[in-house]
């Protein structure tokens, strides 16, 4: 399968999971790395609310960081990176993305919209602790879970690691990992790959 790929992102945000999987699937692609772009008339073209990351895939326009990972690698299935659909790992796959996006990484945007980027008199600091307990429930999850498996889907890395793996560095990061040893050695195996975009300075 052919298809011409552009991705449009900005630096260490969500797009990092498109080109992480881009890269592990070993395809051509080009990146246009340009934030000045969230807004505009252009990209609302490929992402109503004018977001970022969106991708253009054989002239097909996506969004949503999660979909266009699962998606690309059901386009190339060869290259092993996902499972396949109706087995329990491809279950497993949907059951953790979904998990982190709502579980953890929905509070980690809420609390950062409330400390920095939303204007001084729409920020409500209330939602800051209850913010950080619902972080705290979810990462106690994957600490669990994580103790009896080295990767979300089975022994093998995957797209799915991917995906978890960038809410679990941006938990790291808000400095929600100091009490999960487990989670904490968990990105430590990701940030060793040698294609990971979201690698710490």
């Amino acid at each position: 399968m052919d298809k011409k790929i552009t991705l449009y992102g900005t630096g260490t945000t969500r797009s990092s999971r498109c080109r992480w999987t881009l890269l592990e699937l070993g395809l051509d692609f080009h990146y246009v790395d340009d934030g000045s772009l969230i807004g505009t008339t252009e990209l609302k073209k490929m992402q109503p609310l004018g977001k970022l990351p969106a991708i253009v895939i054989g002239g097909e326009s996506f969004f949503e960081s999660t979909a266009i990972c699962t998606y690309l690698c059901d386009l190339y299935p060869e290259k092993n990176l996902i499972a396949t659909v109706g087995t329990r790992q491809r279950a497993l796959h949907e059951q953790w993305c979904s998990f982190a996006l709502t579980e953890i990484e929905g509070y980690l945007w809420s609390s950062l919209k409330h400390k920095s980027v939303y204007p001084a008199e729409k920020r409500v600091a209330a939602v800051l602790p209850v913010n950080t307990e619902e972080i705290i429930a979810g990462l106690t999850v994957l600490e669990d879970t994580l103790n009896t498996t080295s990767y979300l889907t089975g022994p093998s890395f995957s797209v799915t690691d991917i995906i978890v793996g960038f809410t679990v560095n941006w938990s790291r990061s808000a400095g929600h990992l100091e009490k999960f040893p487990v989670v904490s050695a968990y990105l430590e195996r990701l940030h060793e790959r040698e294609l990971c975009t979201f690698k710490p300075n």
